[in-house]
């Protein structure tokens, strides 16, 4: 794997900077943050904020943020303030105070309190997860933990060193635009993939959305932070980092020169990794593959979604997930005569694939709950949930890393990472020193992959064959389409009889120019403008030293990317970039040609494959490792490897027939569509839970 997030990969040496000074530092960071609620406090007072039903505003509300993330980022931007103050203070530099400030503990000085707790286990012998993905680790309990930072391959490049966003090259002038990078690169070209369905992109999704979700902060009320204001002389709240569009020919159709763009929430670790030095962004989510999606990421998003009956998780009408009370919290279902749905994870009303998913695996948890039950009367409730999470768990690791993991990055990096599954025996590669957390390179740039894979046009094909379609612009956070037109079954068809686009650097427009577009706009925003500008936000490496990092020969010129890169597309960078150390990392992972037998290029394959490496080998409850307090059993473990996509599908949905390897499209031969009956689409035995086998 790479070597991630050492001292030796960050080394710099402690600065002296004395005791007194640290302490007028800490109280520099209070004071900026005091201010920095004042001044929300007056954003909100005088309505200077997002307004509704419009696309900055859809983006804002397509999730929640938990209090306790509030609590982080405010402890976490308290630190960095007081870093940027010994840091002009001192007259330190770019690598003393992003890198060395960070041998200097907070609990050395006065601000000790804002450090988060250490975290205490229970039980080691404990047979299931905690809600928040701690103690999963007993030698680093906090590791894969909710509201816990990122970590980096490479150390960051903050303007500053510290915080400050990216804004020039290496020579010192401005980095190119991020919405002409976009549409100069990243075009709307229909190139619909030979071999695989569109549930490739729609898992993609659904396991982003499993383990990472970095945030932007909101104002105290709820309502996002207007970037874009009319009156150009109003105050922008210091988290704002706007995207220029002004002059561009689609958006100045609409008079709109402006895309709101709010920098990511902070976080640290507790006791020794509560440092002072570079900002470390948050996740909001476990950082492992433990269903959180459908669970939560702590006790509170659990107990919300549990019906405390059975085991069973609560639903709606039509078997549909329940609705969520915080109705103009979470999406714009309002605005389409729907109502948001609740789930573990609280972007699951962004668009239709999504929720179809959400919905399936709901589904599945009460179809094994429910088994359970009936082999079990005895069970209480909190043991039959358990054991269902337990299961429905292994079966998503498993589809993940036996069907899906392999066409993305291909089987000969499945082996160069030795991440295969077992058909038989139990695995035994866990290791308590492998730091499982997302690593900032693949969540704000590489596993973006998939929004290349992305249908701008929603095919549904109706139990009898029929076919309509919808336009994803128009079913941005809000799940009317499931919910009041009922087509929740032709949306599983579709993801499995539907091909998904190419990986390339052609995008959809509904991502590029019309994200969360609302009914009351023509418009709406651009994704990969922000993924680009995102990156900048986090001062993840450039795509030069990502090559590096991942084996390649740095390159010293443009035409030494030839070697993952055609012409055409170098010729394009360079005339974006001043220098090819210049380039973003999601520019260039999106340009490389993809792999022979993977559907990414060598960078992005790279650090996929690292993260999904850290994902099972420091997961100390992964489906398939044995001698651990919550390994299967034998018996059991091989009835989980008998699960597959298309028997979820199967069991969840109205289907009769699907090809058994649902994550490719059907052909006349080996994949054919079998009955759902049929023995070429194996059933998980339950019984092996049985009274007999307990």
């Amino acid at each position: 794997m790479l070597n991630v997030n050492t001292r030796n990969a960050f080394a710099e040496s402690r600065p002296a900077v004395a005791e007194s000074q640290l302490e007028v530092a800490v109280r520099a960071g209070v004071a900026a943050v005091d201010s920095l609620a004042a001044l929300e406090q007056t954003l909100v007072q005088n309505n200077n904020f997002l307004q509704r039903g419009t696309p900055a505003s859809n983006h804002v509300h397509q999730s929640r943020i938990r209090q306790s993330a509030r609590d982080m980022d405010k402890r976490a931007w308290t630190i960095v303030m007081a870093s940027s103050n010994v840091m002009q203070s001192e007259g330190l530099t770019r690598s003393q105070g992003g890198l060395g400030l960070r041998n200097v503990r907070v609990s050395e000085t006065s601000l000790r309190d804002q450090c988060p707790p250490k975290v205490t286990c229970g039980d080691p012998s404990r047979r299931y997860r905690t809600a928040d993905g701690s103690c999963n680790n007993l030698q680093n309990p906090e590791f894969g933990k909710s509201n816990t930072p990122v970590q980096r391959i490479l150390p960051p490049i903050y303007n500053d060193g510290l915080a400050a966003f990216r804004i020039n090259g290496v020579d010192g002038s401005p980095l190119p635009n991020v919405r002409k990078i976009s549409s100069s690169i990243m075009v709307d070209i229909n190139e619909p993939d030979p071999t695989f369905t569109l549930s490739v992109m729609q898992w993609a999704q659904f396991m982003d959305h499993d383990f990472a979700h970095i945030p932007f902060p909101s104002l105290e009320n709820g309502q996002g932070i207007d970037c874009c204001p009319k009156d150009p002389n109003a105050q922008l709240h210091p988290r704002c980092q706007p995207i220029d569009i002004s002059g561009d020919p689609f958006f100045s159709k609409f008079q709109t020169k402006c895309m709101n763009f709010v920098r990511s929430m902070l976080a640290v670790g507790p006791g020794e990794a509560c440092t002072f030095g570079f900002a470390e962004q948050l996740n909001q989510l476990t950082h492992w593959i433990d269903g959180s999606n459908v669970y939560g990421s702590d006790d509170e998003e659990q107990r919300a979604v549990r019906s405390f009956q059975g085991g069973l998780l609560k639903t709606s009408r039509g078997n549909l997930l329940p609705f969520n009370p915080n109705q103009g919290g979470e999406c714009e279902a309002e605005l389409r005569g729907a109502e948001c749905f609740l789930a573990g994870e609280s972007r699951v009303n962004e668009q239709p694939g999504l929720t179809t998913i959400h919905i399936i695996w709901m589904r599945e948890h009460n179809r094994v709950a429910s088994e359970l039950q009936r082999l079990n009367p005895q069970w209480s409730d909190e043991e039959v949930f358990q054991e269902a999470r337990r299961i429905v768990i292994g079966e998503m690791q498993h589809i993940t890393f036996n069907e899906w993991l392999p066409i993305i990055i291909g089987p000969r990096f499945v082996r160069a990472f030795r991440i295969g599954v077992r058909r038989d025996g139990f695995s035994n590669d866990y290791s308590p020193s492998i730091n499982p957390n997302m690593n900032n390179e693949f969540s704000t740039a590489a596993f973006r992959f998939g929004h290349s894979l992305v249908q701008g046009t929603i095919n549904l094909i109706g139990q009898d064959g029929s076919f309509s379609s919808v336009l994803l612009r128009n079913n941005f956070n809000s799940p009317h389409l499931i919910q009041n037109e009922g087509r929740l079954n032709d949306l599983v068809r579709t993801l499995v009889q539907f091909p998904t686009q190419s990986f390339d650097n052609f995008v959809t427009q509904d991502l590029s120019n019309h994200l969360f577009q609302t009914p009351e706009f023509n418009f709406g925003m651009d994704l990969m403008s922000i993924n680009i500008h995102r990156g900048r936000d986090h001062a993840i490496a450039t795509y030069n030293s990502m090559r590096q990092a991942c084996g390649l020969r740095r390159a010293t010129t443009f035409e030494d990317l030839r070697d993952q890169i055609i012409p055409p597309l170098i010729n394009r960078l360079k005339a974006l970039y001043k220098s090819v150390d210049d380039i973003d990392f999601f520019a260039g992972g999106m340009s490389e040609t993809p792999l022979q037998g993977s559907l990414l290029g060598w960078t992005f394959t790279c650090v996929v494959g690292d993260q999904y490496a850290r994902l099972k080998k420091g997961d100390r409850f992964f489906y398939d490792l044995g001698g651990q307090a919550g390994s299967f059993r034998l018996d059991q473990l091989n009835q989980i490897r008998r699960t597959s996509w298309a028997r979820i599908l199967c069991d969840n949905s109205d289907l009769t027939a699907i090809q058994p390897l649902a994550f490719q499209l059907p052909t006349r031969e080996l994949n054919r569509p079998r009955s759902c009956k049929s023995f070429s689409i194996p059933r998980v035995d339950l019984r092996a839970w049985g009274p007999k086998k307990y």
